[in-house]
């Protein structure tokens, strides 16, 4: 099985078990990022804001957090997980942010929904997280990294 995981070439099973563990890294610099408001800033996150207040603040940390965050998946999905597809550097890593921004705003408005439904903010940058990363394996599969 290790075998399998170490090529390129893996079966979608090998690069799906690949592209969830990047994207749990990718998660975790998400929330680090997050986490960092809380810490250094945790006025900016209060849960004890206006919902409208909340919902903006939070969409400022996350989209902050989604910078590094995809950056960072772009290039261990390009060195581990797919072959390059039918674009060039530049191409290549324009549509994969832009699938990446197509899936950022539709969590964003899941994450609106949860956030107005009086649930904390850790479970809809959760549900943000999680929602994007299935929208992305399909996408990045077949319309970045598709030969």
């Amino acid at each position: 099985m290790l075998q399998v995981l170490a090529r390129k070439e893996a079966p979608v099973w090998a690069q799906f078990i690949k592209y969830s563990l990047c994207g749990g890294i990718s998660t975790v610099i998400l929330f680090a990022v997050v986490v960092a408001f809380h810490v250094y800033a945790p006025e900016f996150l209060s849960e004890d804001q206006a919902t409208e207040v909340r919902q903006h603040n939070l969409r400022i940390a996350l989209f902050t957090a989604f910078v590094p965050a995809n950056l960072f998946a772009y290039f261990a999905n390009r060195w581990l997980v797919f072959q390059t597809g039918r674009y060039g550097f530049w191409a290549e890593i324009s549509v994969f942010t832009g699938i990446s921004f197509v899936s950022f705003v539709g969590g964003e408005l899941g994450k609106m929904y949860i956030v107005e439904c009086g649930f904390p903010n850790w479970m809809a940058a959760g549900t943000f997280a999680v929602s994007s990363a299935l929208v992305n394996f399909v996408a990045r599969k077949f319309l970045v990294f598709a030969s």
